[in-house]
């Protein structure tokens, strides 16, 4: 059940509808967080349970799925997907996807996870930086994210995702990997020119071959407008 004060923020004229959905969730370097649901929501749920700012947001599975829901509930949206893994986990619910996209993605993920493997925690811990996250910051925020969004668009694209049409769902996790690829490939060319002796080429042969057969499965992606993020609102 939702609370009062996420029906409140839903309320708020300034919240852009469905900003949420397509974003990196890199809350700290988001221009749009004042006008963002999810993240309104997620500050309200961390007060109203006194979570201090080195605590996790959900203390358990549970919670962050009551989370989710709740926002869903005051969005006018539904869950099916979450619904459905509830109950049936990925093979049952579908969720799954033998499109060689994803085996490149997950290979890319697993290649900087190695690569940047004994840094990673310090990264993690790192602050909030003025002029923005540092290149080996971005790599390692975006690589998870770039082989599950795929997969998310690709489920949705095949019509495996529970829910019905998927088609901007898909369309639009694809443009969200677009733009981690981006992000991505100027942050290990940033790392080449800081570090020549360093080879981040293969790193970066990952990155255009993602790019390549991503816009081979979703053309239509590069034109997908993101309100609040790629058109301002």
């Amino acid at each position: 059940m939702a609370s009062s004060s996420f029906l409140a923020i839903a309320k708020d004229p300034a919240i852009i509808p469905g900003v949420h959905h397509h974003t990196d969730e890199w809350c700290h370097y988001c221009v749009v967080t004042a006008r963002c649901l999810a993240f309104r929501c997620t500050d309200v749920f961390r007060r109203e349970h006194s979570r201090a700012d080195t605590d996790s947001t959900f203390r358990s599975i549970e919670e962050a799925v009551a989370f989710t829901r709740a926002v869903a509930e005051v969005e006018g949206t539904s869950t099916p997907e979450l619904d459905a893994l509830g109950t049936h986990g990925a093979a049952g619910a579908g969720m799954q996807t033998s499109d060689r996209l994803a085996a490149i993605a997950y290979d890319y993920a697993v290649h900087v996870a190695m690569a940047f493997a004994p840094i990673a925690l310090l990264l993690a811990n790192a602050p909030v930086r003025p002029g923005g996250p540092e290149p080996e910051e971005v790599l390692l925020w975006y690589h998870v994210r770039i082989y599950l969004r795929t997969v998310r668009a690709l489920v949705a694209r095949e019509g495996r995702a529970p829910g019905g049409d998927r088609t901007e769902d898909a369309i639009g996790s694809a443009k969200l990997v677009l733009v981690a690829l981006g992000r991505s490939r100027a942050a290990a060319g940033a790392l080449q020119a800081r570090e020549p002796a360093d080879d981040f080429s293969e790193l970066l042969s990952m990155l255009d071959a993602l790019e390549r057969v991503l816009d081979e499965r979703f053309p239509e992606a590069r034109a997908y407008l993101r309100v609040g993020l790629d058109v301002p609102t």
